[in-house]
């Protein structure tokens, strides 16, 4: 813990003193752990940030983040240090007796509390749930922010991959751009991934930009939509994701003419090294169908060609048959995502079979209207 009370009941924060003082201090007084009142132990290492310790076997020390990370200590003290110069309150790991939490820092504004957590290593569904709804059920905000990973590159429109927990910190804005905020302890910087894309699984694609913690405001800024132009780019990278999967299908799919993928683009006529660029589209609620977008919209055209219907003339009842079909949960979100794309294909241009402005369709129909509307 980052903080403890002295002999005179007066918080005292470790990180704030030199090591020299810090040595002379341990001498000359004592610490007090702030919730249990148990004698504490000042830590004061080469590497690590001063803190706090228990003295082990203590009946406090499950309430406490001990043994926990220079990298997560260095964040909390950013975090904290950087609040409290923008004017807010803030309190540094206070303990909610009501919820027996400890947050990382709880930031009060006007009647508002907001609890946040800055995490730095895996946590579990179950946990994070626990946590969540704890504050929630107390009134209390909850706010996490994860260590950015540090494999992920900062600049740009790039491929993301979001682990499913992260995924869970995605938010909208008003106009409906999808973005996530995490932080690098390391260099001390709020990263934005805006205007994410979902792909499949954890792939995402987003414009990555960062902010230097001297440049961040609270609340956090509320990303713009990506231009047209910034699409492009956008679509390219999808078209290489849906190239990448057709080939590992084609390579490792052991079903042959029993794979639904390949035996719909079999009976299309597709050649699977040149798919049209109507196939495999990015389409509002498509996570609600567990299957790359250019498997189940290859099994779609198949099933609407029996059918001798195109994909924006299906009726739900039809649409709810077809995911029954492929083992899909029909829910209203994976009923929506077919309706999506047989939207887009209508408005879109045909000529000779082609669909010429699809990628402007597309624009439209994921961040253009969002933006207007």
């Amino acid at each position: 813990m980052l903080m403890a009370y002295n002999e005179q009941q007066q918080i005292f924060l470790p990180y704030q003193y030199s090591r020299e003082d810090l040595q002379r201090y341990r001498r000359q007084m004592k610490f007090y752990c702030p919730q249990c009142r148990q004698p504490v132990q000042l830590k004061i290492g080469k590497y690590n940030i001063p803190h706090f310790a228990h003295i082990a076997n203590n009946s406090c020390v499950q309430l406490f983040a001990e043994g926990e990370s220079k990298l997560h200590l260095q964040g909390k003290v950013q975090l904290f240090e950087w609040l409290r110069k923008l004017g807010h309150t803030v309190k540094l790991e206070p303990y909610l007796p009501k919820l027996s939490q400890r947050p990382d820092i709880l930031l009060i504004k006007k009647q508002k509390q907001i609890a946040i957590e800055f995490q730095c290593s895996t946590i579990s569904h179950e946990k994070w749930v626990m946590r969540t709804s704890g504050y929630e059920k107390n009134s209390i905000q909850p706010l996490w922010l994860f260590q950015t990973p540090q494999r992920q590159s900062t600049q740009g429109i790039q491929k993301i991959s979001i682990s499913p927990i992260m995924q869970k910190m995605i938010i909208a804005t008003m106009q409906g751009v999808s973005y996530l905020v995490t932080y690098d302890a390391n260099t001390s910087r709020f990263i934005y991934w805006t205007n994410l894309l979902h792909v499949h699984g954890h792939t995402f694609i987003g414009k990555v930009q960062e902010l230097t913690i001297h440049k961040q405001h609270f609340p956090f800024y509320v990303p713009m939509s990506i231009k047209k132009e910034e699409f492009h780019l956008y679509w390219q990278l999808y078209k290489k994701q849906c190239k990448q999967f057709v080939y590992q299908r084609l390579f490792r799919s052991k079903n042959g003419v029993q794979d639904s993928f390949l035996r719909s683009s079999y009976e299309l006529s597709f050649a699977l090294t040149n798919m049209p660029d109507y196939v495999g589209v990015p389409v509002k609620e498509a996570e609600a169908i567990p299957m790359f977008s250019i498997e189940w919209q290859t099994i779609l055209l198949y099933f609407c060609r029996s059918l001798q219907l195109l994909p924006h003339e299906l009726d739900e009842r039809t649409i709810r048959s077809f995911l029954i079909q492929q083992n899909v949960e029909v829910t209203n979100q994976a009923v929506q995502a077919v309706k999506n794309y047989g939207m887009v294909l209508a408005k879109s241009d045909q000529k000779n079979g082609c669909f010429t402005d699809i990628c402007e369709q597309l624009y439209a129909h994921l961040f253009a209207i969002a933006a207007i509307y």
